[in-house]
């Protein structure tokens, strides 16, 4: 069953029980108002007569005058027997015993329906009300009753009735009217979701819809909205990571594609004693650098899988950060000179790193490395400090500096700041600072850059001091 119609049969279901029982109330009350009027109208004629020491002439013309409403009066000896306006036993009181006692005992009975011949003879249901008189007038002890045909009260309570009914039809129709309205707007909403849904099962994520609502559809609409774009920066992101990945297979087959042809070369060369006998040592040495060049690269892409996969255990230790600097610059200070680059270690006394040696070494060589291979003619300083909470070591270059746009790309996998540096003497795959950050974070430790384009970067490294052991 369709929405639409699921909220109108709903509305309706809701309408029409709600509007039968307010009639169904309504109904009860102005029947029990009529009567009970009805009734204190005929007790209130009857203690006027009572009280006013009636005799059968005052009885007379008082039956007169109520005869336009249909009012009969009789009067009864205290056992029922009628005595006015006729002796006839068909018109006695027939009330029982303990109804007697009642009357007896002063007090008056409220409506009750009794079937009595009317001035015709004929039978006819009469509510009727009985109130007690004692030696008044002309009148033994007893009681009178006053009387009025049924049919005068339910007249008035099937007008009653009939108002109702019609009451009720109209509000089912206005009901039926502003359901269907109201399921419309909803099912429209609903009927707009659904677009939104095949146009993003289709692959079109650039869907808008409104969100203006402030109900349930509204919120929906807005998380929806919020799914969608979601989705489309997903995309983006999937097409701009598939970019730098198909970017990061080119780049290393064309980094491991150089090496393994200088490589078999002189191995050929080698082999067939092409190579002038004074050559071979730095054929051989030429091989060497190849192959660890081919392990650095290969080494890296398993050091990224392996950090990211938690493949790896961290054998935590104090280190003397002063040595660690001092080791850093030992030995990167050849790399660094063929660029005409000077490595300054500033480094405060008592510097201590708690993190595991050899991760440590390689974070420092990576961010060094880094250095180097965008300066040219400066200084590298290598910073440390201690704080409160952390050692803090910084790597300071005056290299290329980076564009602001790039500063929260250069953690990115496969991201290369520079293109055009695709082939250079330390090679750069575009994975060392993701290493680096990878490293880094499974330290608890963070890393920051702040950099200007054109003017240099600074690399900050906080690592955690260790923690003390609690008792």
């Amino acid at each position: 069953m369709k929405v639409l119609w699921q909220q109108l049969f709903a509305f309706l279901l809701v309408i029409i029980a709600t509007v039968a029982l307010f009639a169904y109330r309504i109904e009860d009350e102005m029947t029990t108002e009529i009567e009970q009027t009805r009734e204190q109208q005929l007790l209130n004629y009857g203690y006027n007569i009572v009280n006013n020491n009636f005799s059968r002439n005052d009885l007379v013309r008082t039956s007169q005058l109520l005869a336009s409403e249909n009012i009969v009066i009789q009067v009864y000896l205290s056992d029922g027997r009628t005595i006015y306006p006729i002796y006839d036993q068909r018109f006695d009181a027939n009330l029982s015993q303990e109804e007697l006692q009642l009357i007896q005992s002063g007090q008056y009975l409220g409506f009750r329906t009794v079937d009595r011949y009317n001035q015709n003879g004929e039978v006819e249901p009469y509510l009727t009300v009985y109130l007690p008189h004692h030696d008044v007038g002309e009148f033994p002890s007893g009681f009178i009753s006053l009387a009025a045909p049924l049919d005068d009260l339910q007249a008035r309570l099937d007008a009653v009735r009939q108002n109702i009914f019609i009451s009720l039809i109209l509000a089912i129709i206005m009901g039926i009217i502003i359901s269907t309205v109201y399921s419309i707007l909803q099912t429209r909403k609903i009927h707009r979701l659904q677009y939104a849904t095949r146009q993003i099962g289709q692959g079109n994520y650039d869907v808008t819809i409104e969100t203006d609502g402030q109900d349930e559809f509204g919120d929906l609409s807005r998380d929806f909205q919020k799914m969608s774009h979601s989705l489309m920066e997903s995309q983006e992101e999937i097409k701009r990571q598939e970019g730098l990945r198909r970017q990061f297979m080119m780049d290393v087959a064309h980094e491991m594609r150089t090496p393994l042809t200088t490589m078999s070369g002189l191995l050929e060369g080698l082999q067939h004693n092409m190579i002038p006998e004074k050559q071979r040592g730095r054929s051989l040495e030429l091989i060497q650098r190849e192959t660890q060049r081919l392990t650095r690269l290969v080494n890296e892409n398993l050091d990224y899988e392996k950090i990211r996969s938690h493949q790896f255990v961290l054998a935590k230790q104090e280190n003397d950060g002063n040595k660690l600097l001092d080791q850093i610059k030992e030995q990167l200070s050849r790399k660094a000179a063929k660029k005409n680059i000077n490595i300054i270690v500033e480094a405060e006394e008592g510097l201590i790193m708690w993190a595991d040696y050899d991760r440590i070494i390689q974070i420092l060589i990576n961010l060094v490395t880094n250095a180097i291979q965008f300066s040219e003619n400066s200084d590298i300083i290598l910073q440390g400090k201690m704080q409160e909470e952390y050692s803090e070591i910084k790597v300071i270059d005056q290299g290329i500096g980076i564009d602001p746009e790039h500063l929260q790309s250069i953690w990115e996998r496969f991201y290369k700041v520079d293109e055009s540096r695709k082939n250079t003497e330390f090679g750069e795959s575009g994975i060392g600072l993701s290493v680096v950050q990878s490293l880094i974070e499974a330290h608890q430790g963070n890393i920051e850059v702040d950099s200007e384009l054109g003017k240099g970067s600074v690399f900050t490294v906080k690592l955690p001091h260790k923690k003390e052991s609690k008792l």
